[in-house]
């Protein structure tokens, strides 16, 4: 094969790959549109399988990516631009690590395994510091209900195995095996069909959620505090608050440290007193350092209000690397002496389960986590309530993605979602994944819906943990064994 046509047909597969995830609509084309990069993988030599593989997951990310130029308006656009290709690159190299094991193991039987490797791969870029699982083969369902209920079976990640197997059925030259895609399309539709004709009518809480739609660059000038302010509760004046359970704010709906904003912090106690009700709102706090480094502790948290008992502080445990903070802090102690402004948090150390209704809240990132929502709900949680600020993003389709994020391991996990975002998407989401309400982007807005209290049984629920694990060894183990084989030429 040429190296031109090897770089077209990579470029094909991944480029199409990319318009699979939601809210992009090819979705259930993932089960075939890598065929043609398979093809290169098994007829090119070493050096051009691994330039087009490279070159073909470049473009996947640039244009899965390229929303993270916005936060150029609230940083230096020279380092978000450099920061963007950077992450670009580095991305890329995962696919290059799956095409490298795969050109070295494509002449033995081990290649049958291949699909179980990309598993443990995209375990392996789940974990960690410098952890970022946005891309997971699996979330192109996510814009079916119905084949999103093969996630509580094999999760997000076993189905990332099933479609790269569909793909490599294809690249084989049984014609036979043409109708994998579209049979295992209609199985899985079908199933998932079956799965969700079930009804009950479950306990459920009232929930409000208050989206204020604050614009990312003002949310943060000081300047703009009283203006930011004075927005959210003009919204939140507008609600009734009558047999409302639960209010929800989204993640640093007051932007400041929480503990110094007296006003703020009586207000919203009195009024969850007053009604009846319970308050969650996401703000910042400070606690004194310890140890060797003696400076305040900056924590990203959501704060309970009412329900009978003082004030409850719950602070994120999973940061973002680099927006949050600098990763292998705790291997390179000398880290942490470096400022990073802003974004420089500690992280907290434990889950929450707060009442009304045993929910447990996960603040932005955390939520896209499958292992942090299986922990929440071993620990006794109904649901999640997913405080978050998609702001840094604007209108682009990032925000669609991390929602289907959050969604996809709610069916996963097989627990209910409150999603309350400061510029959307804010939503009500099922343990099935059925979305009650929700709203849109840069929507001012409040909802009040019922929350089902009713989280059901999963079989991934119950293996996850183990079976990602399990991945993650196996991939290493490949890595390790593909070294050991010499390609034959």
């Amino acid at each position: 094969m040429s190296t031109k046509r090897a770089i077209l047909f990579s470029l094909v597969s991944w480029i199409l790959l990319a318009l699979c995830y939601p809210p992009l609509p090819l979705g259930p084309l993932a089960l075939a549109v890598l065929a043609p990069w398979f093809y290169v993988l098994k007829t090119a030599n070493k050096k051009r399988a691994l330039g087009a593989s490279y070159l073909g997951a470049f473009a996947f990310n640039l244009i899965s990516m390229y929303w993270l130029y916005h936060v150029g308006e609230v940083a230096p656009p020279a380092l978000i631009f450099s920061g963007l290709f950077l992450g670009i690159a580095y991305l890329s190299l995962f696919p290059l690590l799956c095409a490298w094991v795969f050109v070295k193991i494509r002449d033995s039987r081990l290649i049958f395994l291949f699909p179980l490797f990309w598993s443990g791969i995209e375990v392996l870029r789940s974990k960690g510091d410098m952890s970022f699982p946005w891309f997971s083969l699996g979330l192109v369902f996510g814009n079916s209900v119905e084949l999103m209920q093969v996630f509580t079976l094999l999760g997000v990640f076993g189905c990332s195995a099933l479609i790269i197997a569909s793909n490599m059925c294809l690249a084989t030259k049984k014609k036979k095996l043409v109708f994998v895609p579209p049979v295992l399309a209609l199985i899985l539709y079908a199933g998932g069909a079956i799965v969700n004709k079930g009804s009950s009518e479950p306990e459920t809480i009232t929930v409000a959620v208050v989206q204020p739609s604050i614009h990312q660059t003002e949310k943060w000038s000081r300047e703009y505090f009283d203006s930011v302010m004075t927005k959210t509760w003009n919204l939140f004046e507008t609600l009734d608050p009558s047999k409302v359970d639960l209010i929800l704010f989204p993640e640093t709906a007051i932007p400041a440290n929480m503990h110094a904003r007296i006003k703020e912090h009586a207000f919203m106690e009195s009024y969850a007193v007053e009604n009846n009700t319970a308050i969650v709102a996401g703000a910042l706090s400070r606690a004194l350092g310890t140890g060797s480094n003696k400076r305040n502790d900056i924590y990203n948290s959501v704060f309970l209000f009412g329900f009978g008992y003082p004030a409850a502080e719950y602070r994120k445990i999973h940061l973002v690397p680099f927006s949050e903070k600098l990763p292998f802090e705790g291997i390179f102690p000398i880290i942490n002496y470096v400022d990073i402004g802003a974004g420089d948090f500690s992280s907290g150390d434990s889950l929450m389960i707060w009442q009304p209704g045993n929910f447990s809240p996960l603040i932005c990132y955390e939520a896209i986590y499958g292992s942090i929502l299986r922990e929440a709900k071993r620990k006794g949680a109904k649901f999640i309530t997913n405080h978050t600020n998609d702001g840094w993003f604007k209108r682009s389709i990032a925000p669609y993605q991390h929602f289907n994020l959050v969604r996809s391991h709610a069916v996963e996990t097989g627990i209910g979602v409150v999603r309350v975002a400061n510029t959307g998407i804010s939503a009500f989401i099922e343990s099935n994944g059925r979305i009650i309400e929700k709203t849109g982007l840069f929507e001012e807005k409040i909802i009040v819906r019922d929350m089902p209290l009713e989280p059901r049984w999963t079989l991934y629920s119950v293996i996850g943990d183990y079976f990602e694990w399990i991945l993650f060894v196996f991939s290493l183990g490949m890595i390790v064994v593909a070294k050991i084989i010499r390609v034959q030429k």
